[in-house]
């Protein structure tokens, strides 16, 4: 029985791996964790970034950095192009009489230009006191809400991915004519079915897993992950099995499974921004619950308790769709 589950599975991602599609849809995921990873602001990020030239005065520097950071650079030509890049930084070049140059792109945060010429004349008239005041605040958790929100979209938008090569997979059985040969085979229906899920179930756990780590959330419970990943990506497996029986090709198959991108941003978007009194209007969706489970996990505040009742609100709703829907499915892997 298991050998012919695996074999079902095998098979399916040797013939997958043909096809771009599916190697796109393993991949693509994490190369969308890692741009986001790049844009997200740290937590301890200044308002003032600075570079200077290596044969700057070590004074000067320190002096500087303890208003913001300093970044050592060759010489003035360097300073320039890295100005230019898309980050807000000033480059300070010492002068020959003793002043300094004040490079900027003209792009900068409102202010900041302003903070960076009272540092300097603060330097050189010792003094005047600068009017930066460096505060430190700890609310107990130092975490970018962008870090938080955007991984947590990540982990749950990525369900979607899992259905989709269950549909992809589907849709290559009907192009080459082979679902009649299954029916007729000796290997049962519901070991085929639960050999095309297999990968289905599995991808968006580990693709969860591994925005996690890109994300830099290394301490995380991953069991909690995995459960919480399993359960939402049952309902993606269901919609992938519905639209791949039916579709014929391809690219219409991926169209029509974008259907799921409509509630899934709808209730991580609700869940963000709608007061609490609204949340109810949400209950309906199981992405939404996979949404609390996860920002739960994140912040590492997630207790058992709520996490099982979140997956068994999820698994409700799942059957309620596989109940509207199993008829669909069998029908169409009868043709």
């Amino acid at each position: 029985m298991l050998r012919r589950i695996l074999a079902v599975t095998m098979r399916d991602l040797r013939s997958g791996m043909r096809d771009a599609m599916i190697p796109y849809i393993l991949i693509a995921p994490l190369l969308v964790a890692v741009l986001f990873k790049l844009f997200v602001p740290g937590v301890g990020s200044t308002v003032i970034n600075v570079a200077m030239p290596e044969t700057a005065e070590p004074a000067f520097a320190e002096y500087v950095e303890r208003y913001g950071e300093v970044e050592l650079l060759e010489d003035r030509d360097a300073i320039v192009k890295r100005v230019q890049a898309m980050d807000d930084l000033f480059g300070i070049v010492p002068k020959a009489d003793g002043g300094y140059e004040l490079i900027a792109a003209g792009d900068e945060l409102t202010g900041t230009v302003e903070m960076v010429q009272s540092v300097l004349s603060s330097w050189q008239n010792p003094d005047l006191e600068p009017p930066v005041e460096l505060k430190i605040s700890d609310m107990g958790w130092e975490l970018s809400p962008l870090a938080r929100f955007g991984t947590n979209f990540l982990v749950v938008f990525m369900s979607v991915f899992g259905g989709m090569i269950v549909m992809l997979n589907l849709v290559e059985e009907k192009q080459y004519n082979t679902m009649a040969a299954i029916n007729v085979s000796a290997i049962r229906r519901w070991e085929y079915v639960l050999g095309k899920a297999l990968p289905g179930l599995i991808l968006p756990i580990l693709h969860a897993f591994a925005v996690l780590v890109i994300m830099g959330f290394t301490e995380v419970d991953y069991l909690q992950v995995a459960v919480v990943a399993f359960a939402i990506a049952l309902i993606s497996m269901i919609i992938g099995f519905v639209v791949g029986v039916y579709q014929s090709e391809p690219i219409g198959a991926v169209a029509s499974m974008k259907i799921l991108f409509l509630p899934i941003m709808a209730s991580v978007f609700g869940a963000i921004f709608l007061p609490e009194k609204w949340q109810p209007v949400l209950y309906w969706s199981p992405f939404y619950w996979a949404y609390r489970s996860v920002d739960d996990i994140v912040l590492q505040q997630a207790a058992w308790s709520d996490i099982w009742l979140h997956n068994l609100i999820i698994i409700a709703i799942t059957a309620l769709v596989f109940a509207l829907m199993h008829k669909r499915i069998k029908q169409g892997m009868r043709a």
